[in-house]
Formats: C-alpha cells, structure tokens, sequence
C-alpha cells in the first residue's frame, strides 16, 4: 500500500466545491488527490438513501476494489449531510436492488482504508454506511444515530452488530433503542469516531488520514468488555423507551445475542428481522404519521415572505406564558414577556430555565405593556375571558410596529371575534400551544377570516424555529385537537354515567396505549379549564344534548384536580398518582339517581371502541366543517398534542384499520348515547357507516 505519511495535502475542500466536482450529474462522483480517491455522494437535499444513490456508490466502489495504484479513500458528503438516512418510502414494498447490506459489503471489503468525513447528520444507514469504514472523523455540529425503532423498525444493514463490537453493549442499547441522535462530544466517548475535526480543515485531514490509516474492520473485532451494570441500566432505560414496543425489544434481544454469534449469522439475524418488521401494522403507521407530519409542515405554508421575527413578546405570565417563553429563549430568541401582576413575574421568573443561569438572559420581565413595543411578534397568553384578550390585543397593537405580527393562544375562544375591535386584523392569527408549551410539541397555526399570508407564513417559520409539530387550522370551537379531545372527554363522562368508574375509563385507555387516562389528564391539566368552557357554552347548548352534570358538581365542591389536592381522583400529600375516592363515588350515584339510570359494567373493549367512535365523529366534524386542512392532521394533532399512540397511527388511522362491522357497532353505541352530540353517527343505527366518516376513513388508509 502506498504511505503519504507526513506530505502536505494543502487542499480545503468545502461542502459546495465537493458538489462542484460532482457537477450536479451524478449521486455519486470521484475525484484524485494525490493517490487517496474521494468518493463525494451528493443527493440533494439532504443526501437521503435510496436505490439510485445505493446503485451508484455500489458502481463507484467496485471499480476501486483491488487497485494497486491508490493508498485510501475518503467517503464524504457534497451536502449539508453526510447521509441523513433512507427513503422509508422503499420499506413498503420489495427494496430495489442493490440492498443497503450489499453496498456496505462491497465498502467493507475494499483492500485500502476508508476514511468516513462526517458532516451534518449522520442516520440510520448512513451511519451503518460509516460503521463500515476504517476511520470516522466528524465536524463539530456533527450527529449521529440510528432512529429506525422510532419508525416501529430496527436497524438492518448492520447497526445492531457492528455499533456493540464498536461502542460497546451497553452504548448501543441506549442509541438504538431511543433512536435520539447524539453529539460529537457523546460519539467521541464513546469512541463511535475517531477525531473532531475543524471544518476549515476537514477534507483535508480526511485525505490525511486515509493515506497512513490501516485497516480496521469493525466485524472483525470482538465487542469491547461490558461493566454488567451499565449493562443493566441501558436496559432498564430501552424498556421504558416506547414503552417496550416489540421492535425495541427485538432490537435489544438482536444486540445481546448479536455479540456472541459469528457477525456473518448475526448480519443475517437481522435483516430476517428487519424486513418482517418492516411490513408489520406498526412500522406502516409510523410511517403514516412521518409523511404526515411533513405534510402538515408543508401546509402550514403560504409562499409569502415571512417578516423577520427577532424578538418575542408575551402577553400574561402565568403557567402558560412562562412556558412559551421557554420555548422561545431556548430557540435562542429574546423575549419580553408582560403581565400587570408582579407576582406572577416573579413566579415565571423563578420558573424559566436558567432562572439561576443559562437561558434566563433571554427573557426581559415587565410591567410595562409599553416594553413589548420593539417585538416583532406578540403572542396573547392571558387569562381565558373574551374581554381580558381583547383589552390586551388592542392594547399590545396600539404600541407595536405596523408590521409585527399579534397572536392569540386562545384554546377556545373565537378568532373571528377577537380580530374585530383590531386596526390590523390582518396581522393577528391564532397560534395555540398546548401543555406544556416548552414541551408539548403541537402547535396549531389558526387563521382568521382577515389573516393575511404575510403573517400566517411568519407564524408557519416561528414553528419550525421552535422544531415543533404545527398543523394548520381554521376558526372553529376547539379548533382541531381540542375540538376532537372533547369528544373524548365527553364520550368518557357518559360512560361513568352509564356505569364505569373514573378508574375503568382510564385504565381501558392507558391498557390502549396512552400513557395516562381522561381523567387523570382532567386531574392534572385542572378541572376549571373545562368547567370555564361549559359555562360559557351554556347558553347556546341544545337543550335536547345529553348533558353531565357530574364535572360541574366536582369543581363547584372545590375539588378541581391536583392543584387543589381532589378532583375526579384524591391526591395525598406525597401520592405520585390519584387514588379512587368515596366522595367522587358518592357524586356519580347521586347524578345517575337524578336520571333514572341504572348502572351497569362496562367493559374494557366497549370503553375503548365508543372513546374511538367519539373521536371519529368529532374528526369527520372539524374536516367537513374546513377547521381541519387534511385527515391525517387530526392524526398529528392527537398523537403530537395528547400522546396518541403512534403505533397505533392517530385515532382516525386506528379506525381506519377496523372491520366494518366494528365501526358500525361503535357508531351506533356512541350516536344511541347521546343523538344530539353525535348526530353525525345517526345512519349507523341503520346498520350503514355515514358518507363523510367513509370520506375520512379513506383519506387516512392510503
């Protein structure tokens, strides 16, 4: 093998000049420097796998092996990414050949050193790519995992044999089964890469490195030794990870029995597995729900020019102002967030991250509604009353610029309205965070009748500078999310009436797959949220609607949940968790006596199945009525918004996947309890799925 020990490779060679070389013709290009080739894969726009990348890095690469005339290759990106991951779009059907697996065979075995340079993200095949190189070295903003059991998969070129023999046991369960990527600081302890290396220098010591390296085959070493507690631990951590879904339980069984075995019988394990996992329900509703959340990005889109948003402003500080405000100072944007109440500034103080350092320099407190005049965007977190919003709207636009952007996190209340007593409604949109706000990943863009594309647009970027799920909505009572969540929680109460416990309800639903029930989520968001909304509904109600009184009883007893140590559930001093309560037994016998109900047991499946039919009538609603874009984004919403299982795809994909006859029964069961509410279920009492329910169930199964 050639040496170039010591020579001076005075070449830097950027991400763009790599795509020069290419010329934009190809995938997959070559060039010389001195005797180290340069394979520079280049598939725009984020260097993403598939058949036409894999056929032209196998057709580069077979000619390289057994030349004598060259010392190393470099393997790099002519992108921002070195190789973000596959076109899971090819996981549906027969993949193309050549397999991933065969073109890592081919780099594996070439005579020479390969130097794998790192840029951008590093995923999913891309790293089992790199995995099969000699020598790994990675920009600083460099990342790198494996997400494939976060798509209901696991890794099947590789990642589950070679990354243990690599990183060790305990370290490869923790990438795997969480599918998080990490940093280079984390890659490098690990000894996942080789060096860091400063992006002005990059290629250049790439070609270095690949001129004196050696051959270093990952399968060819055992995995490093294991401290068992560590061992342990990551296991403790992957069963927690999905709630231990079948595939990351597989993939960690693949991992520890992988390392024992001969790594050709252990590559062979997993593909078998892979491909069975691929086609199985979960994987393809993940799937579902991935492409859906692209789309409901992109429909949050309008062309316009967004206006440049470099300063936030909130209105009111309590739970959910200091939340956003958290978000936003996170995303590296200054805020200024107002409320009138130096009490609540202070407790939002103390409650903003790096209240005691890091973030807290972002965030300007004050009393002055005057401060927020230099914002480019105002978000209305106050109190949820019609006046309250509307006297902080127009005061907040009386003080800003004639081009900043005003919007409201209104749950309920409508936009519409809201819009009216402004000077420039066109500049005022909904965009409605949900608990909580730093955390919650749903965020529902709401135009109004008046919102111009300017302002959605700018609203549309403020959700992805804050990496959240955004879907886009019209005004409408609830919105998408809430809207559908209240059929829910309604369809729940009328169970109770009808003869389940608080406790069965909940327990049915978090046996579903929700990691906790309508109840306790009542619980711990607050009782009055709700209770607010009911009252302000009163007046326009149905008379006819069946109607429980039995929330109403709770809060008017003062029992509004946690916050007040009782509501649907008490809560000890100390208790983790509600525990079931005489009292709340007691309200519920006293409201079916008050109606001449007999209760009865309801089961679990019966919970289930009229919870589901609820949240599909309410879906089928806000889609016919305009407030929801797309079926699928009522999908996101729940999944994102309320943990829905993903597995499952989202409340309407779930549906989509029942037999007919099941649907039939559940419509019928939730339209016979309440027939106002639910009218929309009425045909199902005739034995026939309604038009638009069939409209929403289609629109969700492709």
């Amino acid at each position: 093998m050639a040496g170039n020990a010591g020579r001076d490779v005075s070449v830097r060679v950027e991400p763009l000049l790599l795509r020069a070389w290419s010329q934009q013709m190809t995938v997959v290009s070559t060039r010389t420097i001195d005797d180290i080739v340069v394979v520079v894969v280049d598939n725009p726009p984020v260097n993403m796998g598939n058949r036409i990348l894999r056929q032209e890095l196998a057709d580069t690469l077979r000619p390289l092996a057994g030349r004598t005339d060259i010392a190393g290759i470099v393997l790099a990106s002519g992108g921002k990414h070195f190789y973000s991951g596959s076109d899971i779009r090819e996981f549906d059907g027969e993949i193309a050949a050549p397999s991933l697996p065969e073109v890592i065979d081919l780099l594996e075995n070439l005579d020479v050193p390969v130097v794998a340079a790192l840029n951008g993200f590093t995923l999913g095949g891309g790293l089992e790519l790199a995995l099969a190189c000699d020598v790994r070295i990675a920009e600083p903003q460099a990342r790198f995992g494996l997400p494939e059991t976060t798509l209901g998969v696991l890794p099947g070129a590789g990642g589950t044999v070679r990354l243990p023999r690599l990183v060790g046991l305990a370290a490869a369960i923790d990438m795997i089964a969480s599918g998080s990527p990490i940093t280079t600081d984390e890659a490098l302890r690990i000894g996942l890469i080789d060096a860091v290396v400063d992006p002005e220098l990059f290629l250049k010591e790439a070609v270095r490195r690949a001129g004196i390296a050696h051959k270093r085959r990952v399968l060819s070493s055992p995995a490093p030794a294991s401290d068992p507690a560590a061992v342990e631990e990551a296991l403790t951590r992957a069963a927690r990870h999905g709630r231990a879904r079948p595939n990351v339980t597989r993939a960690v069984a693949l991992l520890q029995r992988g390392v024992g075995l001969v790594p050709e019988e252990a590559l062979a394990e997993e593909r078998r597995a892979f491909d069975e996992l691929r086609r199985s329900a979960e994987a393809r509703n993940l799937r579902y729900l991935f492409f859906a959340k692209r789309a409901a990005a992109k429909a949050l889109s309008t062309g316009a020019e967004p206006r440049t948003v470099t300063t936030v402003g909130i209105g009111g500080a309590g739970t959910m102002g200091a939340a956003i405000a958290t978000a936003c100072s996170r995303a590296g944007m200054p805020v200024v967030l107002f409320d009138v109440n130096a009490q609540a500034l202070d407790r939002a103080a103390a409650a903003l991250p790096g209240s005691k350092g890091k973030h807290r320099q972002w965030v300007t407190l004050t009393r002055e509604i005057a401060d927020l005049g230099g914002c480019d965007l105002v978000i209305d977190a106050v109190f949820e009353d019609f006046v309250v919003k509307t006297e902080f709207l127009t005061a907040a636009e009386a003080v800003l610029a004639p081009d900043a952007v005003l919007a409201s996190n209104t749950s309920y209340l409508n936009l519409d309205l809201l819009a009216q007593p402004l000077a420039r409604p066109e500049c005022f949109a909904g965009l409605h965070f949900f608990n909580p706000a730093d955390r919650n990943p749903l965020v529902e863009v709401v135009r109004t009748r008046s919102t111009d594309d300017q302002s959605a647009e700018t609203l549309a970027l403020m959700v992805r500078r804050l990496k959240k799920a955004g879907i886009a909505a019209r005004v409408g009572e609830g919105f998408v999310a809430n809207r559908v969540y209240a059929d829910y929680r309604g369809q729940a109460e009328i169970l109770v009436e009808d003869g389940a416990s608080p406790a069965d309800v909940d327990a049915a639903m978090v046996a579903l797959g929700l990691a906790i029930g309508p109840f306790a989520v009542g619980d711990m968001s607050g009782l009055d949220i709700a209770w607010a909304r009911r009252k302000r509904l009163a007046a326009s109600r149905d008379s006819r609607q069946r109607y429980v009184t039995i929330p109403d009883t709770l809060c008017e007893a003062g029992r509004l949940g946690r916050k007040t140590g009782a509501g649907w559930y008490r809560y000890p001093e100390g208790a983790s968790r509600g525990v079931p309560d005489p009292e709340v037994d007691r309200i519920i016998d006293e409201a079916r006596a008050a109606k001449g109900i007999v209760p009865r047991l309801v089961a679990a499946e019966e919970i289930q199945q009229r919870i589901l039919c609820a949240m599909l009538v309410a879906g089928t609603a806000v889609l016919d009525d305009g407030i929801a874009r797309h079926a699928s984004d009522i999908d996101v919403a729940l999944t994102e918004g309320f943990a829905f299982p993903t597995w499952l795809g989202g409340p309407m994909r779930h549906c989509s996947q029942q037999p007919q006859p099941w649907l039939i029964h559940g419509l019928r069961a939730v339209y016979e309890s309440d027939p106002v509410g639910y009218q929309v279920a009425e045909p199902a009492a005739r034995g026939r799925i309604p038009d638009p329910v069939q409209s929403l169930l289609a629109a969700v199964t492709s």
